[in-house]
């Protein structure tokens, strides 16, 4: 299948944008990143068949970690300082999990995006509700225990019928100046109060 045109101009644009580790932001990029994680949240409705009314009082949550969209393809990345001073790690592809909160359930949703094309696939939903699960654990690991290049932090439910329900929190990779303020991001403190207070609360 060829590709089109507009294709091949994002695949240049972002070829270009990530063949520098580290660089300004650009708004463009951002627009067209953006435009797939609406689109990801779009699918994972309609896969789910909820709306906002099915999870009124928070915001979808998206977890993003560097995965390549097929075997054969390579990650790569950019180290973006923002306006304000701040850095942010962005990557061309990613997997991609959502969690939308309900009030007894948890729906969630997860696929690979691959920002070069804009391609979408490999998506999974599912759900569960809160009463339903008997265990919680939190992992905070090394991929590789003497030399590694990625720090992952992972959650993992058990349910009442024994089924394993994993979330893959956290794939940073590690360079040079990395260092994290605290043990834990904002948003992986916020997902895990989040799991942590709704699954109690039905206890």
């Amino acid at each position: 299948m060829k590709k089109s045109k507009e294709t091949k101009n994002r695949a240049h644009v972002m070829k270009k944008f990530f063949n520098k580790y580290t660089g300004k932001e650009k708004d463009s990029i951002e627009h067209l990143i953006q435009a797939d994680y609406d689109q990801i949240i779009e699918r994972a409705e309609q896969l789910s068949s909820i709306d906002k009314n099915d999870y009124p009082s928070n915001a979808p949550i998206m977890i993003k970690v560097p995965d390549s969209f097929t075997k054969k393809d390579r990650v790569s990345y950019r180290l973006v300082q923002k306006e304000d001073k701040s850095t942010v790690l962005l990557y061309d592809q990613a997997l991609v999990t959502t969690l939308f909160f309900g009030e007894t359930s948890l729906f969630y949703h997860q696929c690979n995006v691959d920002h070069r094309t804009g391609n979408i696939a490999f998506d999974i939903a599912g759900e569960f509700n809160y009463f339903d699960v008997v265990h919680m654990e939190t992992a905070l690991k090394f991929d590789h225990s003497e030399n590694p290049k990625y720090l992952m932090l992972d959650l993992e439910l058990t349910l009442i019928d024994g089924t394993l329900i994993p979330f893959h929190l956290r794939n940073h990779r590690l360079y040079e100046s990395y260092r994290l303020p605290s043990l834990l991001t904002d948003q992986e403190k916020m997902i895990l109060e989040q799991f942590k207070h709704h699954i109690r609360g039905k206890r």
